[in-house]
């Protein structure tokens, strides 16, 4: 009996081309030139993520009213998101307790889309989010400490490695990222958001590194904290109260 063997990098060096490709064909085309390439990218990380998780662009919302700017990708958690609002145009609406990344997609990574997505990935962070205990195997488990919001920026090329990681300093919302003909990196940093390391892969691995940082940061987080649906209640029925004996 024969053994076959597949190669990981391969696949992944397939998907990087065939991603290279249509992003491409995307920045080239007169009508979405200059626009933003979120749909390949959505269909990139819905090709290989668990279906607990969720792909999506749109806004991110809080039970105070509050709204993020526009962003290309959302990934969210499908189990912990009652209230989600759809539009014709194939937005989301998602409650900001459910996300647990964001991406923000440009032709190429340098100071000024560095910056613009920083600030894109600040109005979703900065949103106000509830936690609550849940019920786990018939036991009732107390609230959970609010994840961390990753956040990245996505690109085919970007400036040298040497010249993202002097910028990252002073775009403290930005994590992780991927230019495909470049780099993907991951951004370490202290309680204080300073930058300790950054470190970078090659050009050819770029999609196969970004594959393993994008999972293992989300297996470190684990799952979302249980969203409070009192409190969006609170902020949108005036005829009840739901019982807050826990709190």
């Amino acid at each position: 009996m024969t053994t076959r063997k597949m190669s990981i990098k391969s696949m992944f060096k397939t998907k990087q081309a065939v991603l290279e490709s249509k992003l491409s064909i995307l920045l080239d085309h007169p009508v979405t030139k200059g626009e933003h390439c979120e749909s390949a990218w959505i269909d990139f990380f819905r090709s290989f993520l668990p279906n607990k998780y969720v792909v999506d662009k749109g806004f991110v919302f809080d039970a105070q009213g509050n709204v993020s700017d526009q962003i290309d990708i959302i990934i969210y958690d499908a189990l912990y998101t009652p209230l989600i609002f759809g539009t014709e145009a194939g937005e989301k609406f998602i409650t900001a307790e459910s996300v647990y990344a964001v991406f923000d997609s440009k032709p190429s990574i340098d100071k000024g889309t560095l910056e613009y997505t920083n600030a894109k990935i600040s109005s979703v962070a900065n949103l106000v989010r509830s936690s609550r205990g849940m019920i786990i195997g018939g036991k009732a488990v107390p609230p959970r400490e609010l994840t961390h919001i990753i956040g990245g920026i996505l690109a085919i090329d970007s400036v040298e490695p040497e010249t993202i990681e002097r910028h990252l300093a002073n775009n403290p919302y930005i994590d992780i990222g991927c230019a495909i003909k470049r780099t993907a990196f991951i951004c370490y940093r202290d309680e204080e958001s300073i930058v300790k390391e950054a470190k970078f892969s090659s050009s050819d691995e770029s999609i196969l590194a970004f594959f393993y940082i994008v999972l293992d940061l989300l297996y470190q987080l684990g799952t979302v904290a249980g969203l409070d649906i009192r409190d969006y209640a609170d902020a949108t029925v005036d005829s009840i109260d739901l019982i807050r004996e826990e709190r």
